[in-house]
């Protein structure tokens, strides 16, 4: 979608759909028919140029409108379950916010979106993303996202913590949804330096030798976009792993099944994603070339939400050959499970409650394929 006669960069904010604040005529119909929410955690964005989505999920004709006009929506009626993109221009003075009110039938609801006051911003801008895990921090550690400009927007590619210690990432993140789960371009191999990473702590190609330069973030989850493939291929997005029987193997086959996931509207609305390869806590084989750390054990976390309704799973293998025999249900666990396993603390940017059942479960057979 391009929003015509807007002059700012949208900045898309998905995330999920999170506590709103609603009031409505009839709060059981409400309930059952006729809801919306926005995907800002705490309902809350930057004081820079950002987008974000509305919510609507109904089974009738709604229209929308917004009490304030340094907030605008892409589009103010439509029927049936609508994500519609909403826009705010940069405040250069103390917090604010506003109303946006949803009509459907003879039903009202509302939300406020609040907007932080100029220069108040986390560290990392992106901290608050459902995808985004816990930041270790730290003086060797960098947390950052990779953009381009898609239909118009500005939409993040991935999001990295980089370890410049170990010279490897702790996690990759990203997102599939509509968009960016078209293919709209080939594989570039556009092999590049990190922009975001000082040259003494970057890897090069000579540092993976022995080993494949394993794709975190995958090229193939990145075909929307020329420029968002070759972002993919910074080798600060690379891990040395085995090549024929571990990355051209089992790694391709389960970065396939996610990616089938990622195109399957039946079971998400957005699919939130968290990869790498184990760093910490002396899970490292060893370090290879100059001193880029091998992991011992990737990971995959999956997060899926459809219809305001959130499911999970993991993927955790030892970094080993694998025969042609193997199959990937058997390297299922839970998120859970998966923390205990890496030490590190995914989706904790959803609401309290909803975290603790969802990364409890591991229901294989919603999985297409498992």
């Amino acid at each position: 979608m391009i929003i015509k006669n807007i002059h700012i960069k949208l900045y898309l904010f998905i995330l999920s759909f999170i506590t709103i604040c609603i009031s409505c005529s009839n709060d059981d119909e409400q309930q059952n028919d006729f809801r919306i929410s926005l995907d800002a955690v705490n309902n809350e964005v930057s004081s820079g140029e950002e987008s974000f989505f509305l919510l609507i999920e109904t089974n009738g004709a709604w229209s929308a409108s917004v009490q304030d006009d340094w907030c605008m929506l892409n589009k103010t009626s439509g029927v049936g379950n609508s994500s519609v993109i909403g826009t705010v221009a940069p405040n250069n003075t103390e917090a604010r916010s506003t109303v946006i009110t949803v009509s459907s039938g003879d039903q009202t609801a509302t939300v406020t979106l609040k907007q932080r006051a100029a220069g108040e911003s986390p560290t990392f801008e992106n901290a608050g993303r459902i995808e985004i895990p816990e930041l270790k921090k730290g003086a060797n550690n960098l947390a950052y996202s990779h953009y381009t400009t898609y239909n118009g927007k500005k939409t993040i590619t991935y999001s990295i913590e980089y370890d410049c210690s170990k010279k490897h990432s702790r996690w990759i993140a990203f997102t599939f949804y509509d968009d960016v789960s078209k293919k709209n371009t080939d594989r570039t191999d556009a092999w590049a330096d990190d922009p975001h990473i000082p040259a003494a702590y970057r890897s090069y190609r000579s540092d993976f030798s022995g080993y494949d330069r394993g794709h975190l973030c995958a090229s193939a989850d990145r075909l929307y976009s020329k420029a968002a493939n070759e972002q993919t291929f910074y080798y600060s997005n690379m891990s040395p792993q085995i090549g024929k029987t571990f990355n051209q193997s089992i790694w391709q086959k389960i970065e396939e099944k996610v990616q089938t996931w990622g195109k399957e509207t039946a079971l998400r609305d957005t699919l939130y994603i968290v990869k790498g390869g184990t760093i910490d806590n002396g899970n490292i084989i060893k370090y290879n070339g100059n001193g880029v750390a091998v992991p011992e054990y990737y990971f995959m976390a999956i997060l899926a939400l459809k219809n305001q309704s959130y499911q999970s799973i993991g993927f955790w293998l030892k970094h080993q050959p694998y025969s042609s025999s193997y199959n990937i249900s058997d390297y299922v666990c839970s998120i859970d499970e998966l923390e205990e396993h890496t030490g590190i603390n995914f989706f904790h940017n959803l609401p309290p409650d909803i975290e603790r059942e969802v990364e409890t479960k591991c229901e294989k057979n919603k999985w297409p394929g498992l």
